[in-house]
This record gives C-alpha cells, structure tokens and sequence, in this order.
C-alpha cells in the first residue's frame, strides 16, 4: 500500500488514539482507512440519489470562532430558498452546535452541505437526508 503522511492536531490525535482503543483498531491506518472508506460511501450513495429530500444538518464548532456564526448565517440567507429554519445552542464554555433544516433538491442541499463544511474553524458536520 502507499504511505500517506496526515498533519493532525494533538487534540484530534489524542482522540484518534481513544477510538482505536475503544473500537480495538490494530492501528491508526487501520482506523483512518475505516474512516475514509465511510466518508467515500456517503459521498457516493448521496451522489446517485436524485429528487427532494428534507435535510437535518448538525454542526459544531468552536465557541472563540465568533466569525464562524457570521458566515454561517451569510450562507444560510444565501441558500433561503432551501434553509427553512435553524438553531443555535451552547456546548458548556468551549462550543456552539448550529442545526439547519433544508429542503429541495438533492443537489443543491449537498451543496450547501459541502459549502458548511469548507467554512475554516468547523469541527464537525453531520447530516440526514430523507426523500420527500
């Protein structure tokens, strides 16, 4: 196989380590290609699909990362055809949580999916997708 160098942060490390422990991972390489496999069967179920969906979109993201809301919010009034509410919460001291829900077509909701998801300082982005 060929060798792949990663730069990770300590803290994502540290966490990499806990769920190759918890899930008895052989290795981290082991894990990370679990992970990228996952990645690459969500991106390719949610490129054949085709039609309406309602979406739930869950973001997290660092509470000192202030410019974050304001680019979210930019992107949701640029998607309010699709955007049609969301919400903001507190995580204790270190973290927001940002839901959305959207509906339309397939395309465009993974659109701005992919737009979030781009936005610096993002931790993690999780989504569902439903056919209306």
């Amino acid at each position: 196989m060929p060798i792949v160098s990663i730069s990770l942060t300590s803290d994502l490390l540290r966490k990499l380590d806990v769920l190759i422990k918890d899930k008895s991972y052989s290795s981290r390489s082991e894990a990370i290609r679990n992970a990228i496999r996952n990645s690459l069967s969500e991106y390719e179920l949610n490129r054949l699909e085709k039609g309406r969906v309602a979406a739930t979109i869950t973001i997290i993201s660092e509470y000192v990362r202030r410019d974050i809301d304001e680019r979210l919010m930019r992107l949701r009034h640029e998607y309010n055809e699709l955007v049609t509410g969301n919400m903001h919460l507190h995580l204790g001291i270190d973290y927001c949580l940002e839901v959305f829900i959207a509906q339309g077509d397939v395309e465009d909701v993974l659109n701005f999916i992919g737009r979030v998801r781009a936005i610096r300082g993002i931790q993690q982005v999780k989504y569902t997708l439903v056919p209306t």
